[in-house]
């Protein structure tokens, strides 16, 4: 019986509920009916002001509805369609609008020679390592220590970043915890002269000392080694690396050498040392002469007017967030730099560009318990610059000075080593070029809009004029409406306490009117 008065009570429950909310489905029916039919009404005004026959069609109710829902469907597959097809255009735009094209107009090409970074064999000076071991460590040459700290010196002088393990081999000794490695390079390395000639007489060629990742060298005629300095140098302020006019001048560079020996690395101007390439041993006696074919990648003038992310590299005198003068290979040194940092907390001596504490003979050992830079290798990458010169070795002619005995070597003042480089004359070069500009975007976003939509970009102005006049016409009548229900309202609300207290008074009035005539009444006379 129970569950039979709870059926009953929830079935008018139910009943209740909906009665109550018919009126506001109605009311609810009522406003879709109002707003799809001002939406019709905005949709044919739209397609009469723009000339778009379709949406027109879409809404007159005079056509069969099979009719209007085929121009329905016409008008949204083509906008969809033309969607899609701006969006690939856009994403075009964005990731890929540059391409790299052949140049073969080379009767008038300027290019820039080689640089060589060359970085001695022996280039440790024993008297100035004395006076720096006396002076550290008040050690002599009769101390018994001495040959320790000479071995230490050696080895951090012959250090370089794929080259280490004698350096870590004094971890375990406090003396040399607090050595600033840097700086005892500096002080304790030979100083090497060279004599540099070209075929422009009235050019200075640059040279300068750089410590690089294969310890202190000398690099020649490359203005991006500045930046191994540490010191802050800007871009326009940098040296120019000799250059020539192909087929018109021999170009060639020549450097002879006294007393020492070493290794060269022949790479761009616009490059650091960094790569094994175009590796060159220069022994005692010996004259060399490489030519080399040279490859070079130019940029177009409106290529710095797309994104980094668009053209996918970098510009010499682009600041980016690692680096305010930009080469790849001192990206990727720095990267190597920046990793020895997070991992060993130090930066070893390779780096004085780099902020962060120096590495310690301890520093190194845990690098090469990490087996930096190895991994580092793999891990660190790069974007190309926008204008790039690659150098490959074609010929190599290698000669060397007999001698007698090396009495005459050591009177001999013209006995030196020699190394001349020149270039072979590019009949191609490469060019990285926009080929799909903003100017094109915009060209076929319009094409899309003609060809699917049938509309201009006075069309679309005169779509979005009506829709937005249409929308404020219709919020401000809406408006209108609720602050003129307030309105009345308020004028409601602020009469009827001057209605109820003039109620009030009439009321007294009355009563006080009542009371004086019954008082001036005769009396009443009682008939029986």
């Amino acid at each position: 019986m129970s569950n039979e008065r709870l059926r009953l009570w929830i079935r008018g429950v139910t009943a209740r509920i909906l009665r109550g909310l018919l009126p506001l489905f109605r009311l609810v029916l009522a406003g879709c009916g109002r707003f799809f039919g001002r939406l019709r009404d905005v949709v044919g005004q739209a397609g009469a002001e723009t000339g778009l026959l379709a949406l027109s069609l879409c809404v007159n109710r005079s056509i069969h509805l099979l009719e209007r829902l085929f121009w329905l469907a016409v008008v949204i597959s083509s906008v969809i369609t033309a969607l899609v097809l701006s969006s690939l255009q856009l994403e075009r735009y964005l990731s890929s609008p540059t391409v790299i094209s052949v140049d073969r107009d080379y009767r008038g090409w300027n290019g820039s020679l080689p640089a060589v970074t060359l970085c001695y064999y022996d280039h440790i000076d024993s008297f100035k390592a004395n006076e720096y071991i006396q002076e550290v460590w008040n050690v002599s040459i009769i101390d018994e220590d001495y040959f320790l700290f000479m071995d230490f010196l050696y080895a951090v002088v012959n250090a370089t970043a794929g080259n280490y393990a004698e350096l870590a081999k004094f971890a375990e000794d406090s003396r040399f915890d607090q050595i600033d490695l840097y700086e005892m390079i500096q002080r304790v390395d030979r100083p090497f002269e060279q004599v540099i000639s070209s075929f422009d007489s009235g050019f200075q060629v640059h040279v300068q000392r750089v410590m690089t990742e294969r310890g202190a060298c000398y690099a020649i005629n490359s203005p991006m080694s500045t930046v191994l300095s540490g010191q802050p140098v800007a871009y326009d302020l940098m040296p120019q690396p000799l250059s020539c006019q192909y087929g018109k001048q021999q170009c060639y560079i020549r450097m002879d050498l006294y007393e020492s020996t070493g290794v060269l690395d022949v790479h761009s101007p616009f490059e650091v040392s960094a790569t094994e390439a175009n590796i060159v041993a220069l022994h005692k006696s010996d004259e060399i002469t490489a030519s080399f074919k040279v490859l070079e990648t130019v940029a177009s003038k409106n290529l710095r007017q797309l994104s980094v992310a668009q053209r996918k590299c970098v510009f010499n005198n682009e600041e980016t967030s690692n680096l305010k003068i930009y080469s790849k290979s001192l990206c990727l040194a720095k990267c190597r730099a920046v990793m020895a940092l997070e991992m060993c907390s130090c930066v070893p001596f390779f780096y004085p560009y780099v902020d962060g504490p120096s590495c310690s003979p301890a520093g190194f050992e845990c690098l090469l318990d990490f087996k930096w830079p190895i991994w580092a290798l793999h891990i660190c990458k790069c974007p190309s610059t926008c204008t790039e010169i690659e150098y490959t070795m074609q010929t190599v002619k290698k000669s060397s000075w007999g001698v007698k005995n090396n009495e005459e070597v050591a009177s001999s003042e013209t006995a030196t080593s020699s190394f001349r480089w020149d270039l072979i004359p590019p009949k191609v070069r490469m060019r990285r070029d926009v080929v799909y500009s903003f100017e094109d975007l915009v060209v076929s976003f319009g094409g899309v809009l003609a060809l699917f939509v049938g509309v201009s970009v006075m069309g679309l102005v005169e779509m979005v004029h009506v829709l937005v006049y249409n929308l404020l016409l219709d919020v401000f009548t809406v408006l209108r409406l609720v602050f003129g229900r307030l309105r009345r309202c308020w004028r409601r609300d602020d009469h009827k306490p001057e209605a109820d207290h003039h109620h009030a008074r009439l009321h007294d009035f009355n009563e006080r009117l009542s009371l004086a005539d019954t008082a001036e009444l005769p009396p009443f006379d009682y008939v029986n």
